[in-house]
């Protein structure tokens, strides 16, 4: 097999084995809250889903070489006791995750409005898995992540479990499979922002350049048995 062509083969199988893995476990806590949600006996409170926090200090562990953070946030009027509910925990470089606050009053100039947030919109009307971004999550950490969500279905309206995934985690595991200097390869978000590359010019949460696009000669499918979960291309730039 041509070198280029194997090494992009396992790049691509790299990263979809360890996002897989991430979604797997995602989709399992999405499941107990589908679950939990029918078990309550009426309208299901805050109190029904304590669990949680536990859940997901165990996911944020157990996946911390890629994730930095992961959390709920619920449907829109779903819970009596708020309109809107968000709760994230954030790992911590020592010690247990820490919970995130956002403000979530539609009066305050700070308002982080999740309902409006894509990672938050695409799950809820499709019902599908996906890998958001890159983007700057401003009003939550403010720096370039992609987050990983996956819709919980309820008789109360769609809840979305999320995970955020640093730039810089992605990139460690697209070199490490990579392994090549020359050609310049990019690893590309659905929104033409560049999530790794090998090449020190083309940097990452940047838009890539119409004159890097005009020299691709190549475009591999990350996961192409499921493109709308994981819709990156490794492209190759020649020159």
């Amino acid at each position: 097999m041509d070198p280029l062509k194997e090494a992009l083969e396992r790049t691509a199988g790299a990263i979809s084995s360890s996002i897989s893995g991430v979604f797997a476990d995602l989709e399992d806590i999405g499941r107990a809250v589908t679950a939990a949600a029918a078990a309550a006996p009426g309208l299901p409170r805050r109190s029904e889903f304590m669990f949680l926090k536990q859940e997901l200090a165990n996911f944020i562990k157990l996946h911390s070489d890629l994730i930095i953070g992961a959390g709920i946030a619920y449907a829109p009027g779903s819970l009596p006791e708020a309109p809107h509910w968000l709760e994230w925990w954030r790992a911590q470089p020592k010690g247990a995750a820490k919970f995130v606050t956002h403000d979530l009053n539609p009066e305050s100039l700070n308002y982080y409005d999740y309902t409006t947030r894509e990672w938050f919109k695409l799950p809820s009307s499709t019902g599908l898995p996906v890998a958001v971004g890159p983007y700057v999550d401003f009003g939550g950490i403010n720096v370039s992540i992609i987050t990983l969500c996956v819709p919980a279905p309820t008789a109360q309206g769609i809840h979305v479990l999320g995970c955020d995934l640093t730039l810089a985690n992605l990139e460690g595991v697209f070199l490490r499979a990579l392994q090549l200097r020359d050609p310049a390869v990019v690893l590309l978000g659905p929104n033409g922002r560049v999530i790794a590359s090998n090449n020190a010019r083309i940097a990452t949460g940047t838009l890539l350049l119409d004159k890097d696009l005009q020299r691709a000669t190549s475009a591999t499918d990350v996961s192409p048995e499921v493109p709308a979960r994981l819709p990156w291309k490794l492209i190759t730039l020649e020159g």
